[in-house]
């Protein structure tokens, strides 16, 4: 059943990115340049760091970027923004967790709509931007893109197209790409049957630092602590590997829903899991900001918790060419 499923859901996308390909459905522009970071896959394949090491490039280059995204599972709905460039100004419950933590890491700013066209439009003609950043924009097409940036990992390059596997659209829509980067053990070589000739096909490292306590940045968690782990991120497996590959034990792991919203219960049961194991809490960028206010108390930090961050390395001179080449107006 799944299988006649996703040969229909095919068929529908192909039949809308036909429409697209042959200009017959509209295409709206901005007036700036605008990149696109995505994925033909759901979930969990590195965007969030890609998006802020891509933000970070535009900024050596002197640009000023804006990152435009929907705000998945955010309680607001219509346009709202995150960041205005200078303060922030939403809740995270507001603005979603991937939006709230560009927001708080990069201090850029920041305009989320399921309608990313509205999102580009008012930030290309309101907020202090000169180049614009779409986070998860590959399958967006009605806003035309400057640059189309593509993760591919293991589970795309191997999977079946929804419902039946992870895949929003076939292989052959990396065509489309004009960087395919290439995350975890997949090798370039791997996708140039699916890119266009002149894509650029490069490996993106991702890698972590060791866990940070959040009532010090400067206090690092030593190597062979035991830890209580939890996440609620789409790929839990590879935060508790990155543990592992840091030199941490693991005594006990908690995962929760992706994007779970944390409330105060969640702490209860966190903190008393971690007293009883006599352990630290460990967790990732984008959960903490979704629970931050709930593990102080009277400014004192419940019990001992760490964060572990992810950043990714895109340290390649053509990529950076092409960056600027494409944002230069």
């Amino acid at each position: 059943m799944l299988t006649l499923l996703s040969k229909v859901y095919g068929a529908v996308v192909a039949r809308r990115n036909a429409g697209y390909d042959a200009q017959r459905r509209p295409i709206a522009h901005v007036s700036v340049p605008v990149i696109s970071v995505g994925n033909i896959s759901v979930g969990g394949t590195g965007k969030t760091p890609v998006v802020q090491a891509v933000v970070r490039q535009l900024q050596t280059l002197g640009l000023h970027p804006a990152i435009v995204m929907r705000g998945y599972r955010r309680s607001s709905t219509g346009l709202l923004v995150v960041h205005d460039g200078t303060s922030t100004r939403a809740s995270v419950a507001e603005a979603g967790d991937e939006a709230y933590l560009h927001a708080v890491s990069l201090g850029v700013p920041v305009v989320v709509s399921k309608d990313k066209v509205e999102a580009a439009t008012y930030a290309a003609t309101t907020m202090p931007c000169d180049v614009i950043v779409v986070d998860d924009g590959f399958q967006h097409r009605a806003l035309h893109r400057d640059l189309d940036v593509v993760l591919v990992d293991r589970q795309t390059l191997t999977g079946s197209l929804l419902p039946s596997g992870r895949l929003r659209e076939p292989l052959a829509s990396l065509s489309r790409a004009d960087v395919v980067l290439c995350m975890g053990d997949v090798d370039p070589v791997e996708v140039l049957p699916y890119k266009q000739s002149n894509a650029l096909a490069l490996s993106c490292a991702v890698e972590a630092r060791s866990a940070r306590s959040i009532a010090n940045e400067s206090v690092e968690l030593d190597p062979g602590a035991e830890v209580v782990a939890f996440v609620g991120i789409a790929r839990p497996e590879r935060f508790l590997r990155t543990l592992e590959q840091l030199g941490y034990r693991v005594a006990e792991q908690v995962v929760f829903p992706d994007h779970h919203r944390y409330t105060n219960k969640d702490v209860d049961r966190l903190c008393s899991v971690a007293e009883s194991r006599k352990a630290v809490l460990v967790t990732t960028e984008k959960d903490l900001v979704k629970l931050r206010p709930y593990m102080f108390v009277n400014g004192a930090q419940r019990v001992p918790m760490y964060v572990v961050s992810i950043h990714a390395i895109l340290r390649d001179d053509a990529f950076s060419a092409l960056l600027k080449q494409r944002t230069t107006r």
